[in-house]
């Protein structure tokens, strides 16, 4: 296990295909300036290529994956998430609470030692750290407010507990009406994902600039529980389509995407509690 105390030599090993395109995109994460769906397709793939970079020091090589499960999973998430489920708002109040966790990441990183002008390439793992850390935070704040909304809402489902580490890595976040589900911030995992493991997705799309809305993909199979009549539509519009229920093909895989309070509805409907 690598300690607090401040490194004299340090140097980082990047893995195989990691190369300046990949770099760029890191390095605009981390300063605020990643901007359009290219640019982040290649960020999703070069974060993916991080997890086995390496930190050499005196202690020891430690992948960029180790150094976060020890220095931000073990150390903030149960923390974060204990505050989280306080929160009376988490859309309103979560960004705030994933800031200061992030501010800690920073001072964290900094007093290690490993803020280094002689080592440019640290400034990779500051931004991988603060990456994965906003991908866990935003993840589980998403989490949080859809699982309000359904009890809200009168739907009848299943969560596993955020405050259990082991259910938190359950495969599947929630269960309706015997139909396993997973929440998800972006579209990005029907791309990494090949085959979808789940029945449903409930999955937040940035639409028309930085417009955000709910919606839900369903297996075929989820469909039919559900029923009703779909439209013919394509991913990359299918926001345009909406509410209609729309029928997509996408990486081989044949999926059905609805509004997510249109979702609800049916839900209700079937689960007896609606019209």
């Amino acid at each position: 296990m690598i300690t607090g105390k401040a490194m004299t030599s340090i140097q980082i090993q990047l893995p195989p295909g990691f190369g300046p395109d990949h770099e760029s995109v890191v390095i605009g994460y981390l300063v605020g300036r990643l901007y359009g769906r290219e640019a982040w397709a290649k960020a999703f793939e070069a974060f993916d290529l991080l997890d086995q970079a390496m930190l050499v020091t005196a202690q020891g090589h430690f992948t960029f994956r180790a150094l976060y499960q020890q220095i931000v999973d073990w150390q903030m998430a149960d923390a974060y998430l204990g505050e989280l489920l306080t929160l009376p708002d988490v859309e309103q109040q979560g960004p705030a609470l994933w800031s200061r966790f992030a501010r800690q990441i920073v001072s964290e990183f900094t007093q290690r030692g490993w803020r280094r002008s002689d080592v440019p390439e640290a400034r990779l793992l500051l931004s991988y750290l603060l990456y994965w850390w906003g991908a866990f935070a935003r993840g589980y704040a998403l989490e949080v407010e859809i699982f309000r909304d359904l009890r809200n809402s009168g739907v009848r489902f299943q969560a596993h507990n955020l405050l259990d580490r082991q259910q938190r890595y359950s495969p599947s976040d929630l269960t309706v009406s015997g139909m396993a589900g997973d929440i998800k911030t972006s579209i990005y995992f029907v791309q990494a994902a090949v085959p979808l493991v789940h029945d449903f997705y409930i999955v937040r799309l940035f639409a028309r600039g930085h417009t955000r809305t709910l919606v839900v993909l369903l297996k075929p199979t989820a469909w039919d529980i559900i029923d009703g009549d779909t439209v013919p539509g394509h991913l990359d519009t299918v926001v345009d389509q909406l509410p209609a229920p729309v029928r997509i093909r996408h990486s081989g895989q044949e999926l059905v995407v609805v509004d997510y309070d249109e979702w609800k509805r049916r839900v209700l409907r079937l689960q007896g509690e609606g019209p």
